[in-house]
């Protein structure tokens, strides 16, 4: 039994709540805590981080990426308050503070629970925030509004013992729209909008893809387990797969627990069978997939479903905001939308709800000269994880060196097709997703000599939808002063043959739109 496994089975996460308000209020060092009691906070979403030690990171669960006003002004609050005036945006739809001590952690709590956030379960081995469209009950194409499905979903596992031991991390994406904007594929469990024929009436529902998984040295992409749901089954549906996954997946090395091994071990077909088991009926067979495009952006200006209605979706660079930026822009949805933002995979922010009559006000804003809505094609879809300023395992200062290329691109004046994803991984975990970006960047090292420099390897041609495709390493060991040149020769390989092939990988755009 690895360490993880005994000190789960020895108290669970989610009883570790008393300890940690003890170790706060007696101001405990962090280093008279014990190790397995720092890992259990994470059960709350409080990460001590190696890279900063004596803080704490926190990071918060936001369903389906929305947040009121309120909730962004209490964020932004505690983040000037408490963390030095920093947050970032991750790729789940969700927020991370940053610079916290132990003693605040209390206050910092507390703060949220009154505004309607938790923390609770955003980490270790634990279902982690669902994504979905950004969109939900806003897009004219949608097929379903997901957003009381996610509800019923938390509601069915937060806080229950039952699924707050699995093997490893689970992540979810549930969506309605057309885009595919939780980028099922990359999930553990996807749901994507579909139909299916019952007694000649056409029902609306989901099929469902198991198995992705972006991290370590074998990612893979998520395949379909030939089942359709109704929306009312997703729930009883999500907490039996977590049942069998709990009582079946690996446990004895923690690079090979995900589902995905467990599914290829037994094949979709077995895996299918033990979830009816679990449920004790049959599931119905697949229905007709209604996805239309996949990893589609929000940016810029789109009406709604609802005439003279429409959203912003607003580019924040790498994802990092201020605590004054976060302040303005709950300003700007509760003064020109109704009080409330949503968050993309992409790291952005949407405002909804902006009627024709307020749009211009709103583009007016300083805000939004600052965090533009139609940024430049290399700024759009550049993706990237947290980096080696906050993360141990990080290799690279990965949002640093993409701001870094960015510029560069643009001073060059380098040709950037529309919708090109470059994402940016700071190690072999993957949290950037370089393995569906057309061009993706893994952090890794090269020593010359004496001195140790950050380098990247170059993966070219990956891509989300009918017929997907994990991205191929190009290049090894390329130097950071040698990082422009190389993506540049990429795009220009992009430019001249969209649909070639460089090196073995396709450069198809990944977006699909």
């Amino acid at each position: 039994m690895n360490r993880f496994e005994a000190f789960k089975a020895e108290k669970d996460g989610l009883d570790v709540l008393p300890d940690l308000l003890r170790y706060a209020s007696q101001r405990t060092p962090i280093e008279e805590i014990p190790e397995d009691d720092l890992d259990r906070m994470k059960w709350y979403g409080v990460f001590h981080r190696k890279q900063t030690p004596g803080f704490f990171m926190m990071r918060l669960r936001t369903p389906g990426g929305r947040l009121t006003n309120a909730q962004l002004q209490t964020i932004a609050g505690i983040s000037r308050e408490f963390g030095r005036g920093t947050a970032d945006l991750t790729t789940r739809e969700n927020i991370q503070l940053r610079w916290l001590t132990l003693p605040v952690i209390p206050e910092i709590l507390n703060r949220l629970k009154v505004a309607g956030i938790t923390t609770m379960q955003s980490g270790m081995d634990n279902v982690r925030n669902f994504i979905g469209c950004p969109l939900a009950g806003l897009d004219p194409a949608e097929v379903f509004d997901t957003t009381p499905v996610i509800r019923h979903m938390q509601r069915a596992f937060l806080g229950n013992h039952d699924y707050s031991n699995l093997p490893r991390k689970f992540n979810v994406s549930i969506a309605g729209c057309r885009e595919d904007c939780g980028h099922a594929q990359t999930q553990d469990l996807g749901f994507v909008p579909a139909t299916y024929e019952i007694d000649g009436r056409r029902i609306v529902g989901f099929n469902v893809l198991v198995g992705g998984a972006m991290g370590g040295t074998s990612p893979r992409l998520a395949t379909p387990l030939d089942v359709f749901l109704r929306p009312e089954e997703v729930a009883d549906f999500f907490t039996a797969l977590l049942a069998v996954y709990r009582d079946n997946g690996p446990r004895e090395q923690r690079t090979k627990a995900r589902i995905k091994i467990l599914v290829a071990e037994w094949g979709e077909d077995r895996l299918r069978e033990e979830v009816e088991q679990e449920l004790g009926h049959l599931l119905r067979r697949a229905g007709r997939n209604e996805t239309i495009h996949n990893g589609g952006n929000h940016l810029g200006i789109h009406s709604e479903r609802t005439l003279n209605v429409n959203y912003v979706g607003i580019h924040v660079p790498v994802g990092r905001v201020t605590a004054d930026q976060l302040d303005e822009l709950g300003r700007l949805a509760n003064e020109y939308g109704a009080g409330e933002v949503r968050l993309t995979v992409d790291q952005n922010i949407v405002i909804p709800h902006v009627t024709d009559a307020r749009l211009d006000r709103l583009l007016a804003e300083p805000l939004l000269q600052e965090l533009r809505p139609n940024p430049a094609p290399v700024w759009r879809n550049l993706v990237c994880c947290t980096g080696n300023d906050y993360c141990h395992f990080s290799l690279i200062d990965t949002k640093g060196r993409a701001v870094e290329l960015a510029r560069t691109l643009e001073e060059r004046g380098v040709e950037v097709p529309s919708n090109t994803r470059i994402h940016v991984s700071g190690c072999v975990h993957a949290c950037g997703k370089h393995h569906i970006a057309d061009i993706g960047l893994q952090g890794t090292t090269v020593r010359i000599g004496e001195d140790v420099h950050e380098a990247v390897h170059l993966f070219a041609g990956g891509r989300l939808g009918e017929y997907p495709r994990l991205a191929e390493q190009v290049r090894d060991d390329v130097l950071m002063e040698d990082v422009p040149d190389a993506v540049q020769e990429l795009l220009l390989m992009r430019v001249s043959h969209p649909r070639g092939a460089t090196r073995g990988a396709s450069l198809a755009p990944a977006g699909g739109d």
